[in-house]
């Protein structure tokens, strides 16, 4: 993966996912040169654009953003084994470090586990689990879209974890993976991404792609998958 048409290969399916997860209605993706731009068209998780870098120089995406005039909600998110120090030099900050990881589907399998999990088709039990969470996890607009599956965990009748994936060109892509604090520890994100991966499979999948937190990235590299690239979160100070 360390090739750069095998990094850009994976940074499409890596847009691809997350713009289809996150698009608001006007969204779009733009490209220039080594850097693929998220414009949202209004704030969504922090920001309103996020511009994803490879194999492009600083000087070059300070250009890009500063002729595109946007001045702030957005973020640069630099794929790179090393620190970024020339952006934290330009007056960026750290906001989370990620990993970018592939994962083969072809001869992958894991064991099921015992746990309630479902995935929600229907409003009502949208609305009741967004409550539950006190945050809209569940998109009541997407429920009726054919490439897009949200999923809950529920123990004793309550939900405690959530996640959803995006089915595109065979690839799934894993997204908002969160567990309640008062239920980590106990398997569920495991069982929860496991039961995703094997409907997705079921539907054409052949590989996944997401991105993993510091703290998820052990979980994601015992069910088997890889690191694309190391991904660097930046905020303008």
């Amino acid at each position: 993966m360390g090739e750069n048409s095998e990094l850009k290969k994976v940074v499409d399916f890596f847009v691809q996912g997350e713009y289809y997860c996150s698009r608001q209605p006007g969204s779009k993706v733009n490209e220039y040169e080594s850097i693929k731009h998220l414009a949202f068209g209004k704030n969504v998780a922090g920001r309103t654009d996020e511009f994803i870098v490879y194999n492009s120089n600083p000087a070059h995406v300070m250009y890009t953003i500063n002729k595109l005039d946007i001045k702030k909600d957005y973020w640069i998110t630099v794929l790179s084994d090393k620190e970024p120090n020339n952006y934290v030099a330009e007056g960026y900050t750290i906001k989370s470090t990620e990993f970018l990881m592939i994962l083969n589907l072809d001869n992958w399998s894991v064991e099921t586990e015992n746990k309630t999990i479902k995935c929600v088709k229907t409003e009502e039990e949208s609305q009741r689990i967004n409550h539950f969470f006190n945050k809209p996890v569940i998109d009541l607009k997407r429920l009726n879209d054919p490439n897009l599956y949200f999923y809950v965990i529920e123990e004793n009748g309550h939900p405690t974890s959530h996640g959803s994936y995006a089915l595109l060109d065979k690839t799934v892509f894993l997204d908002n993976v969160f567990t309640s604090k008062v239920h980590r520890g106990k398997g569920m994100a495991k069982a929860l991404c496991g039961k995703m991966l094997i409907d997705a499979k079921q539907e054409g999948a052949v590989q996944s792609v997401l991105i993993s937190s510091l703290m998820g990235h052990p979980l994601y590299l015992k069910m088997g998958y890889q690191d694309v690239s190391k991904m660097w979160v930046l905020e303008k100070n």
